[in-house]
C-alpha cells in the first residue's frame, strides 16, 4: 500500500495496520474507510462497523468490498450500524455515515 501511495504521489493518505474493531484513532478523524476481505470475521461485523462509524467524520464514506453472501444482507447490516447505502460500483458498495445515529447518541 505504501509503495502505491508513493508511486502515485498521494500526500493525504496514511495507511495504518490496526485492529479493525479498535483502531485507537480519534473520534471523527477520517474521511474515508475501506473494508476489503473482512466480510466474514469471528463475531461478525458489528464491532468493526461501530468503530468505523466512530472514527469517520460527519458525511464520511465507508467503501465495502462485497465478497460472498447476499447483497441485501450486507446492506442491512451496515445500515444498522448507522450508515446510509449510497450505491455500488461492481463489487464495491458505498455507504455514507448517517448523522441520525450520532445526533441521537449526543442527546
Amino acid at each position: 500500500m505504501k509503495e502505491k501511495i508513493e508511486k502515485e504521489g498521494i500526500k493525504n493518505v496514511g495507511p495504518i495496520l490496526t485492529n479493525a474493531s479498535d483502531t485507537r484513532l480519534p473520534d471523527r478523524s477520517i474521511d474515508l474507510a475501506f473494508i476489503f476481505g473482512l466480510r466474514y470475521i469471528a463475531g461478525g461485523l458489528e464491532n468493526v462497523i461501530a468503530e468505523i462509524h466512530r472514527i469517520l467524520k460527519p458525511g464520511g464514506v465507508l467503501s465495502f468490498e462485497k465478497t460472498k453472501g447476499a447483497a441485501k444482507k450486507l446492506i442491512d447490516e451496515v445500515e444498522r450500524g448507522g450508515f446510509i447505502y449510497s450505491g455500488r460500483q461492481a463489487r464495491i458498495f458505498l455507504f455514507t455515515k448517517s448523522e441520525d445515529r450520532e445526533n441521537s447518541e449526543l442527546k
